[in-house]
């Protein structure tokens, strides 16, 4: 029983940078517990299942699983699998002019997808993020000495926030910070933090620093010490660059549409970019963040479950 995977650096064109994640094609027959398997052998913070579309809108499902657990959403696996159904499996055809508008379905419910190519015929990928609510939360002394921060850090214009817990969301709380060097200084005690964030009733937490540089609207750091082993941080976190490009919007609006360029992985030797278009929906005062960026498929191979 072998199955195509492959191992994609998602918002990243070079190897090695941004986030890796897994992607496994035709599982439609494996159980539950042989996804789980898959996830944990292939030991990334995320693993995309690739399976046959569950809506007549949609062209595909999917899944995603962590080592320890399945997700409501995942923003860097979801550019992988994309990627992979583009330009190496070929079931998704994007032509050299016009734009493809499809969409999948997830846990998090039925998310619309955007193909198109530029003049050098490179792939532009943009998907919708779930929808976000957002509640202005106390930070601990303690949550923040976890992260070797002190209260002086924070930005005082930029109240922090929490995610309200939904489909695609698990409630991440984010902290606004004075300087970029703030930023690079932040050292997590996982242990201490994910102690900290139970207390506060949140999944993770961003930090992030606005306008850090020249073309960069906001740099980020993500902790989620329950989920991943080691320092507890990830490289490059698309689901949270969606939730703060709407939370900026909502804090610092501007005229839809919107476009944002997000950086994060600087610190783990794992630089990325995520590229965000914040857009108004049908509906007055709604708004959905679109996420994108640049890949690297750095494995191609077969899965033996024998």
């Amino acid at each position: 029983m072998r199955r195509p995977i492959y191992v994609v650096d998602s918002f990243s064109g070079t190897a090695f940078g941004g986030n890796p994640a897994g992607v496994l094609l035709d599982g439609a027959e494996l159980t539950d517990a042989q996804l789980a398997k898959v996830a944990a052998e292939m030991r990334h913070s995320e693993t995309a299942f690739v399976l046959p579309a569950r809506d007549p809108a949609a062209s595909f499902h999917l899944r995603w699983l962590t080592p320890k657990a399945e997700v409501q959403f995942c923003g860097h696996a979801t550019l992988a699998a994309i990627a992979v159904m583009v330009e190496e499996a070929r079931r998704l055809r994007v032509a050299e002019r016009g734009v493809v508008k499809t969409a999948f379905t997830s846990r998090a419910g039925l998310l619309r997808v955007e193909l198109s190519r530029d003049a050098g015929r490179k792939l532009r990928i943009r998907f919708e993020t779930p929808a976000t609510a957002f509640q202005p939360t106390p930070v601990s002394e303690r949550l923040l000495s976890s992260l070797g921060l002190i209260a002086e850090v924070l930005d005082p214009t930029f109240a922090p926030r929490r995610a309200g817990v939904s489909a695609g969301s698990e409630g991440n709380l984010y902290i606004c910070l004075r300087e970029r060097e703030n930023l690079t200084r932040a050292k997590c005690d996982p242990a201490a933090l994910q102690d900290a964030l139970s207390e506060a009733q949140a999944f993770g937490v961003v930090l992030f620093v606005r306008s850090p540089a020249t073309g960069v609207d906001a740099a980020m750091r993500c902790f989620f010490p329950d989920q991943l082993d080691g320092s507890g941080e990830d490289p490059v976190t698309g689901s949270a660059a969606g939730q703060l490009a709407c939370l900026l919007q909502e804090v610092l609006p501007e005229i839809l549409p919107r476009s944002l360029v997000f950086s994060q992985g600087t610190e783990l030797g794992r630089p990325g970019r995520v590229e965000i278009d914040v857009r108004p929906e049908t509906t007055p005062g709604q708004i959905r963040a679109w996420i994108g960026g640049e890949f690297s498929v750095v494995l191609r191979g077969e899965l033996d479950l024998r």
